[in-house]
């Protein structure tokens, strides 16, 4: 896995502009982004800073405290202070399938604003029950997938379970946590349905199906673009999953 602290930072950056590792990570790969002479990038993007966010110590002394969520040092060691960090780009070649889009929220704003269950009320029990807890904290609102990431917000979660949504399929736990979704993202530059590689084989259904060839694509050619990151791992788990 390529940690953040191992990505570059981007041209002309300062630490006293990005001081969070994450930060730097986020700028290093919208940099790499815009670097690309194939893609046509319409968006890539820090939003704005609040003072609320600058010092991390109370925003996650109030997560613990007013919603019961005492996340992990491991968690707390991918914050950014901005409302949001967010991409959206497709290829020039217009026979492309691949398309890409994230809009991270701050964590702070995903367990306190962004409630699944605001959005979609669940078919049963069992899914209402779920929708309640999980908090959106990636989605993809200028392509209008319907495609979002979120977070279990169990009271006493220390690393709280990630879960994906897709209109087709419904909600699917991934296998990753918190700190490896967001290293993936910016690995995959948020490549629609890349969340799919890291669910499990049984759960890609309807909704996998139009977004293979685009992840095919991404695997075909991202190593050659992004040549400082591994993709063997994303490349065994969509073979596992065709």
């Amino acid at each position: 896995m390529t940690h953040c602290a191992d990505i570059p930072k981007p041209i002309g950056s300062r630490d006293d502009e990005f001081p969070f590792p994450y930060e730097r990570s986020c700028a290093a790969s919208l940099h790499e982004l815009q670097s690309v002479d194939e893609f046509r990038v319409t968006k890539a993007e820090f939003g704005k800073l609040s003072k609320l966010m600058q010092n991390p110590v109370p925003v996650f002394g109030s997560l613990a405290e007013r919603h019961d969520l005492p996340l992990s040092d491991k968690v707390r060691g991918y914050y950014f202070r901005h409302k949001e960090v967010a991409a959206s780009w497709r290829p020039l070649d217009e026979n492309s399938e691949m398309v890409g889009e994230f809009r991270l929220s701050h964590v702070l704003t995903a367990v306190t604003q962004n409630h699944m269950d605001d959005v979609y009320d669940g078919d049963d029990v069992e899914e209402r029950a779920l929708y309640g807890e999980l908090r959106v904290f990636d989605d993809t609102p200028r392509t209008g997938t319907g495609r979002m990431a979120a977070l279990r917000a169990t009271p006493g979660a220390s690393d709280p379970e990630i879960w994906f949504h897709d209109l087709r399929d419904g909600a699917l736990r991934m296998d990753l946590d918190y700190p490896g979704y967001l290293e993936k993202l910016l690995i995959t530059k948020g490549v629609i349905g890349w969340q799919y590689l890291y669910c499990r084989p049984e759960d890609c259904g309807m909704g996998f199906i139009p977004i293979v060839d685009g992840l095919k694509e991404m695997l075909d050619v991202f190593p050659r673009l992004f040549p400082a990151y591994d993709y063997t791992d994303l490349q065994v788990r969509l073979k596992d999953r065709l």
